[in-house]
């Protein structure tokens, strides 16, 4: 996504751009759904011992046909991210689950085959050639209807207007409102009005800059109380959910081996707000234990922040800050080097960390608990 900014100071006009990485997105996080849908399939058919492999193809290739969207040149159209990105993941789920479902009433058992035979494969292909028709002319017609009925233009264009209403909020009581419904839409799967980071022009953004250019500070800037200055200055380290101070709560107080792998490998893309190998790792996703602290965490941190730009002891964030920044730095950054902000994003990394860590302690025993069950279970 290309990253400008325009304000202006005087006669001068002051842009500043980044590096494209549209292609590089549309190849990694804009293909998640996909993956999604076909292990969902996958292991759902596992589970009641049919062909998993054509149920995850199946479960892929339906979701790419609900995807798709048709336009009137030629009949050539595009996938819609929404569905198979990182804001898909839901719809994926419910796919993959249908199709599992569809290929446990309709198909034929498999048995279990370390190196099967050509015939055997052809044998597994046409018992589930009814499954596969089933979800696939489904696929086709909930993609006709959502391409004939304009479900999603009509609502792609009214969440971008509801979008754009609210990241140019300056109401504090909206600001964190928004903050609310973005983080609970999030751990369920979909996408928040605050989700993406704030890098375009709006009017709120640029009169502030403005202002700070022109008066050399900050501190009474026309808009303190933004989605730039609270949200995404304070309330996203390790991205949504402050899941930075999970990996470090991991760390200092989780014995399961599985949990320091999972936050070892999300410690890098946490540091620079990327949470996608937490949520779906421990997960964190659907995970009702987390709902809480999930919210929890970045509303106080937000809140510690309006305080302190209240009380003018920081200025609010009116600098562009580069998309990837270490969440700790973005109010360093974007206050010119201010360095009480600075201490107010240690500060609440350390209490977000308080916050997660007893639910953190919670989510692990259960995991315990649930494991010593199984194995009691195998035992008798």
């Amino acid at each position: 996504m290309p990253v400008s900014f325009t304000c202006q100071n005087g006669s001068h006009t002051i842009v500043t751009y980044t590096i494209r990485l549209d292609s590089l997105t549309t190849l990694t996080f804009n293909g998640v759904a996909v993956v999604a849908a076909f292990g969902a399939a996958k292991y759902h058919a596992k589970l009641n011992q049919r062909d998993d492999q054509l149920a995850g193809l199946t479960a892929a290739i339906a979701l790419l046909i609900v995807a798709y969207q048709y336009t009137n040149q030629n009949q050539i159209g595009v996938f819609n991210t929404l569905l198979i990105g990182t804001n898909g993941l839901t719809g994926a789920l419910i796919v993959g689950g249908l199709t599992g479902l569809l290929f446990k009433w309709f198909s034929k058992p498999v048995p279990a085959q370390s190196s099967p035979h050509t015939a055997d494969i052809l044998t597994r292909t046409f018992s589930s050639l009814l499954p596969m028709a089933l979800i696939l002319v489904l696929a086709v017609l909930v993609s006709l209807a959502l391409n004939w009925l304009m479900i999603i233009t009509y609502s792609a264009e009214s969440w971008s207007a509801f979008q754009k209403y609210a990241t140019t909020s300056h109401s504090l009581w909206l600001t964190f409102g928004m903050a609310v419904v973005t983080l609970l839409l999030e751990i369920l799967g979909l996408a928040g009005p605050y989700q993406e980071r704030l890098v375009t022009n709006s009017a709120t953004m640029t009169a502030n800059l403005n202002y700070a250019l022109t008066h050399h500070s900050a501190y009474h800037v026309p808009y303190p109380y933004t989605a730039n200055t609270l949200y995404h200055a304070f309330g996203t380290f390790g991205g949504t959910g402050m899941l930075l101070a999970l990996v470090i709560a991991i760390y200092i107080g989780s014995n399961n081996h599985n949990y320091h792998v999972v936050a070892r490998w999300s410690l890098l893309p946490a540091l620079f707000n990327s949470n996608g190998p937490l949520l779906t790792g421990l997960p964190v996703l659907y995970n009702p234990i987390y709902l809480i602290p999930f919210v929890l965490a970045p509303v106080v941190n937000m809140g510690l922040a309006a305080l302190a730009i209240g009380f003018h002891w920081i200025p609010p964030v009116v600098y562009p800050v580069p998309v990837g920044t270490p969440g700790p730095l973005i109010a360093f950054i974007g206050t010119n080097g201010n360095v009480v902000a600075l201490l107010l994003g240690i500060v609440d990394l350390a209490l977000s960390v308080v916050i997660y860590l007893p639910f953190m302690r919670l989510a692990e025993t259960i995991v315990q608990a649930a494991q010593a069950q199984v194995g009691g279970a195998k035992h008798v």
